[in-house]
């Protein structure tokens, strides 16, 4: 099983984007927290109509206040962020059931949720990259690995 979780997304685009690449890699959850991405103003909750795909509906998407709580045992929480001792993505080996957990994009990562993640990777690039785009280089990693 593998899920997403991003971290007071600020923008829909990137929540679609993701809901996206759930479904373009096989993922089975987008979890999100936060009140700055609003579905509900989208017509029948829907997600841009740029970022949907029919396959979307195989990903189950929601916001929730607690996403570590809807995450099956077994399950390991993987920061996708810059912090001392993150491993680079090209040398990463992907935990079998993952939960990957990413950062606002106009942040980081909380210390209460570094806390609950229990690898760490980074992507190494020159500049940081949108959030859509670190969620599908993530999950393409993932694939071509495993």
């Amino acid at each position: 099983m593998t899920s997403i979780i991003l971290i007071d997304p600020k923008y829909d685009h990137n929540v679609g984007a993701a809901v996206r690449a759930a479904s373009c890699f096989g993922a089975t959850q987008v979890l999100f927290t936060g009140n700055r991405v609003d579905v509900s103003s989208h017509r029948s909750k829907r997600l841009p109509r740029e970022e949907r795909m029919r396959a979307f509906r195989d990903v189950a998407w929601s916001r929730v206040e607690r996403p570590f709580d809807m995450l099956d045992s077994g399950v390991t929480p993987v920061a996708v962020e810059i912090v001392p001792g993150a491993e680079l993505l090209p040398q990463f080996e992907h935990p079998e059931n993952a939960a990957y957990v990413f950062g606002p994009e106009d942040g980081t990562l909380p210390r209460a949720v570094l806390g609950q993640c229990y690898r760490f990777v980074r992507i190494p690039t020159i500049h940081c990259v949108n959030l859509g785009a670190a969620v599908y280089i993530t999950l393409y990693d993932r694939m071509v690995k495993l």
